[in-house]
């Protein structure tokens, strides 16, 4: 009897028996605290001082950390005994869609994602996730889990497009006014919350001169940047996570190709170094899930604060 095919344009379903085992065996997880919630965190793919850094730099206790780091060498075992990322297989595919390829398009022309995406520069497509290689090695998954429409379907890829291409505009942030220091505080739970523009000018002729800071989230778009063969996840973790948990084996996004590995957006200081996204067998994104390598970390909640003050003193001509 053969195999039934998948159609046209249908997300392809990847097993990983290994994973499917691991899910049935039974899992000892502590009462995660309140004010924190569970990241997984990929420590195997660093060694115990670089990994030990990583957890004292998100202020956990020394007592959480000698646990984890103990985790963290089963993990490094067992990523040893993984293949290599196969390079030579491309892991995006063209949209063919066109209702899907509207959304897109929809979502593309608004003004803040031209000034970021320009015309040209990028290709709808989609990723598979099995094949991307993130950059940070740690994913909220208690904040993941939380997303998307209620009709998020493997069968549907529209739901997937409007959870990955996201048309929302607000961003929930709270405004604090210090007068005495004559300084504004913007406070976000959005990691991408930014100044995103400066106006200034005068209302009249002779009125007070007017500076104005426009202050908004990037877009909510899944973002993976191509270099050496290579799928790097730029953007929409969650996003991704969230269709990998609901069983999607591809994810819609925007593609950009880079001509190094800088150009990929690769070298913040809390990203993995060149070193381990270049390797025989990098981290992938199904890493996250994993139960043996997806290590869970309660993490206290961070929030983004941008604070505007204006500096006011006197120079010698």
């Amino acid at each position: 009897m053969k195999a039934k095919k998948p159609k046209k344009d249908e997300p392809i379903q990847v097993v990983d028996k290994r994973r499917t085992l691991a899910a049935a065996e039974p899992e000892v997880r502590r009462v995660t605290a309140p004010g924190r919630r569970d990241h997984a965190i990929l420590l195997g793919y660093y060694d115990r001082n670089g990994a030990k850094k990583l957890l004292e730099s998100k202020g956990l206790e020394e007592s959480l950390i000698e646990e984890l780091l103990a985790k963290r060498v089963k993990a490094e075992d067992r990523i040893k005994s993984l293949p290599a990322l196969d390079d030579e297989t491309s892991a995006v595919q063209p949209i063919t869609d066109s209702e899907a390829i509207s959304a897109i398009e929809k979502v593309m022309e608004a003004p803040e994602c031209e000034e970021i995406y320009p015309r040209g520069t990028w290709t709808a497509g989609l990723v598979e996730i099995s094949k991307l290689i993130p950059f940070q090695p740690n994913l909220d998954v208690a904040y993941a889990e939380s997303l998307g429409p209620p009709d998020l379907s493997s069968s549907r890829l529209l739901s997937a497009v409007k959870l990955c291409f996201s048309d929302g505009r607000s961003t929930a942030f709270g405004i604090s006014v210090d007068e005495s220091q004559k300084s504004v505080t913007i406070t976000g739970i959005n990691p991408t919350l930014q100044v995103r523009g400066v106006q200034y000018g005068k209302q009249q002729q002779d009125g007070p001169f007017i500076v104005s800071m426009m202050i908004g989230a990037a877009p909510n778009i899944v973002h993976v940047s191509q270099f050496g063969g290579r799928s790097y996840l730029a953007s929409g973790y969650h996003r991704v996570y969230r269709l990998l948990k609901a069983g999607f084996s591809h994810a819609p996004c925007v593609v950009t190709e880079a001509d190094s590995i800088e150009e990929t957006g690769a070298r913040a200081p809390s990203f993995f170094p060149e070193s381990v996204l270049t390797a025989r067998r990098p981290p992938r994104f199904p890493d996250f899930a994993d139960k043996l390598l997806g290590i869970i970390v309660p993490l206290r909640a961070v929030s983004k604060v941008i604070r505007i003050r204006p500096d006011e003193y006197s120079v010698l001509k």
